[in-house]
């Protein structure tokens, strides 16, 4: 089972494990700076912080956002009466090309009705002038020939009312021959006049939804830009949010260890006080290999005991403290070691899996382990240690003499 590298900057722990007379095996881990604040309420409050300046963050955005979404639907507003406008204007538009259309067809109705008119006026006038050339030749001598002639004075007079009412008829067909000609002239100058007007319309409104098109482009790019940067906010608003939950999690989490932290500092006994009345850290087992207080190559778990535990049984920590070494190490395996103040530590090697990190603090019986066979060949069994400045202590004596075979 592979585990991540978690190591603490104490060179000590390292060195007490090298000093069992094994130096040449074991590889102690490189120091690493420190960077995250000593307490779980230091840590809490600078998260706090943090926090605080993510809402700020989080607020003015949310502010922006909403003054960005008015806006915007202030121009699909716009927008909207832009198009209604536009549909309008084109609307109106073929309706007066249609209008014009008919007007140019009217001024061509009218302009065969004027010519043909006007060819009937030419007609009557050269037939009543024929007729004015006739009258004017028989002269007056002619009418009193007629008088005194011998012929019918009724067919005389017939002949004389004859071309009084020929006469008459074509001058009432000429005047209305003019008449129609006038008529039709003053029609088509109207038409022409109201075509024009018609013209000059559909120019300014084809002018006017060209404005209005233009007009509409702008804002519809200003939309598009408005959606990114919205779009972008809300991305922005949901990382952030992300972040801040995150955010409060932890600093949930780092003041319940903040209070443990507390109590433990508060209410737990030192380990020293609690010599000879610690418990062994796993339950129901026998010392295989007891302390001497001096390692070599034969026997490198000398200067503690190695404990008979079933493989995967569950590792408790003897006393509350802080996990300051938690990773592998050549011939003890996976290795726990915890601080317990005042130069006092606790190591657990040859276990199969870890259950703490460093850093962590973890109170009196929790769980950190589980038990292997992790620390090279023939090594069984758990490994336990107790170091004080770095000098092996005889765990035997520190723990209850019930819990040892």
């Amino acid at each position: 089972m592979s585990v991540r590298a978690r190591r603490c900057g104490l060179l000590p722990i390292a060195i007490g494990i090298c000093c069992l007379g094994t130096a040449s095996a074991a590889e102690p881990a490189a120091p690493i700076e420190p960077s995250q604040p000593a307490t779980a309420a230091e840590a809490a409050e600078l998260h706090e912080r943090s926090l605080s300046q993510i809402e700020a963050r989080m607020q003015a955005l949310k502010e922006a956002l909403a003054g960005r979404e008015l806006y915007r639907d202030a121009l699909y507003a716009e927008l909207e009466r832009a198009d209604r406008d536009i549909a309008a204007l084109a609307l109106a538009g073929h309706q007066l090309t249609a209008m014009v259309a008919e007007q140019r067809k009217a001024l061509d109705e009218l302009d065969g009705r004027r010519k043909a008119a006007a060819e009937r006026l030419r007609e009557a006038r050269a037939a009543l002038a024929g007729l004015l050339r006739s009258a004017y030749a028989m002269g007056r001598g002619d009418q009193l020939r007629l008088l005194l002639d011998q012929q019918d004075p009724n067919r005389i007079g017939r002949v004389f009312g004859y071309y009084r009412a020929i006469g008459q008829v074509r001058a009432a067909r000429i005047r209305d021959v003019e008449r129609l000609a006038g008529e039709l002239t003053r029609l088509r100058r109207e038409a022409e006049a109201e075509s024009d007007r018609l013209t000059r319309l559909a120019q300014r409104q084809e002018k006017t939804r060209q404005r209005l098109a233009a007009a509409r482009a702008v804002r519809a790019a200003i939309v598009d830009g408005l959606e990114t940067a919205i779009a972008g906010d809300r991305r922005e608003v949901a990382a952030l949010d992300a972040d801040a939950e995150g955010l409060r999690s932890l600093i949930e989490q780092l003041r319940r260890k903040a209070e443990i932290e507390a109590e433990v500092s508060l209410t737990q006994e030192a380990i020293a006080v609690r010599r000879g009345r610690l418990d062994w850290p796993v339950d129901d087992t026998t010392v295989l290999r007891g302390f001497t207080g001096r390692a070599d190559a034969r026997h490198p778990h000398a200067d503690g005991v190695v404990l008979a535990a079933p493989l995967g049984s569950e590792v408790h920590a003897v006393h509350h403290g802080r996990v300051v070494y938690a990773d592998w190490l050549r011939g003890f395996g996976l290795l726990l070691v915890i601080d317990h103040g005042d130069g006092y530590m606790t190591l657990y090697g040859n276990n199969e899996t870890l259950l703490k990190d460093v850093g962590e603090w973890v109170a009196t019986g929790d769980v950190i382990a589980l038990s292997g066979d992790g620390g090279g060949p023939g090594q069984h069994g758990l490994y336990f240690a107790i170091r004080h400045h770095g000098d092996p202590l005889d765990p035997g004596a520190w723990c209850r003499r019930s819990k040892s075979g």
